[in-house]
């Protein structure tokens, strides 16, 4: 079997070199609160794009994050990548444009606002807000990428069973909708600020309390820093046309837990499978999530994957 390939942080990390000034790889992770609407009679569907506007980089498109459908408050989980150095001022141009919904309309600008991107990584919490409109606020968080040396991939399959069902409808008919999110633990003790950062949203299942979701493919640099023990949050939601999704369940896990709980009996092995709960009612079962797979893949190898042994979460 091929081992999975781990780098030091001279790779990805602290590879380039500017006019003598090391270059570091930094993630941009992008959430929005009550941004104004572009219509009296349904919700935007809204995405950022985050420019460099002056510096070494001036001009440079870092990126555009995924469109997110009937919401005024997105929590986007396109990560947008960029090297730079705390030497190096970098001040970024954050756009959010409604998509309309329709590839016939021009996108319609919702909101601007400016950051520093040195500012940000240097701050409290690494994050920084602005204020748009009345009520609406734009915030960027910027996390140096990797703080691990592990590096590829990780495929991953998830299966629901026994899912509570928070949408009963007329007569008791209606059944949930459910998708799952996964965050990455986002924390600075020194001022007691703790944030999950939605890395990957799956699409939902009508009507179905034993949802099957797909695999996918996500990059461990995104998920996790390149560490396999860092903390992540699996939430799963029952959809909502008018974008007010509705929480099922969640657990904290890491990639070694995942690993630990990947089903021996089949697609619905009940004794592998990993309780939902809630905040407020940690006592009580909102349903169970199989791990079907959850293969780590080096980078270049999509056939030999690997199981991380150590730091395994209990419970």
């Amino acid at each position: 079997m091929a081992k999975h390939k781990r780098k030091s942080s001279k790779g990805k990390g602290k590879a380039k070199r500017d006019s003598g000034i090391t270059l570091q790889r930094f993630q941009i992770s992008l959430f929005a609160e009550n941004l104004p609407k572009t219509s009296w009679f349904s919700k935007p569907s809204p995405y950022a794009k985050v420019e460099v506007i002056g510096g070494p980089q001036d001009g440079t498109l870092l990126g555009q994050t995924e469109a997110i459908s009937k919401t005024v408050s997105p929590d986007w989980c396109e990560i947008l990548f960029v090297e730079t150095a705390p030497e190096i001022n970098m001040p970024l141009r954050v756009t959010v444009w409604d998509q309309r919904g329709d590839d016939s309309l021009d996108p319609i600008l919702m909101a601007t606002a400016e950051f520093e991107a040195t500012s940000v990584y240097q701050s409290q919490g690494k994050n920084s807000t602005e204020d748009i409109g009345k009520r609406g606020k734009l915030h960027i968080h910027i996390e140096e990428s990797f703080v691990g040396d592990l590096r590829g991939k990780m495929k991953l399959q998830l299966r629901g069973l026994d899912m509570k069902n928070v949408e009963p409808g007329p007569f008791g008919l209606g059944r949930s909708d459910p998708f799952f999110e996964i965050a990455k633990k986002n924390a600075d003790h020194h001022i007691a600020q703790v944030n999950w950062n939605v890395v990957y949203r799956s699409e939902h299942i009508d009507n179905n309390l034993n949802p099957y979701w797909d695999p996918t493919v996500i990059d461990l640099e995104k998920l996790c820093f390149g560490r396999e023990d860092w903390p992540l949050k699996v939430s799963v939601y029952d959809h909502n046309e008018d974008g007010n999704h509705v929480l099922i369940g969640a657990f904290e896990t890491n990639i070694p837990h995942l690993q630990s709980r990947i089903s021996i009996k089949g697609n619905a092995d009940r004794d592998q499978a990993i309780l939902l709960a809630q905040e407020v009612k940690r006592n009580k079962t909102y349903g169970l999530l199989c791990v079907i797979k959850a293969e780590l893949i080096a980078e270049g190898d999509i056939e030999h994957p690997r199981v991380v042994a150590s730091s395994v979460m209990r419970g």
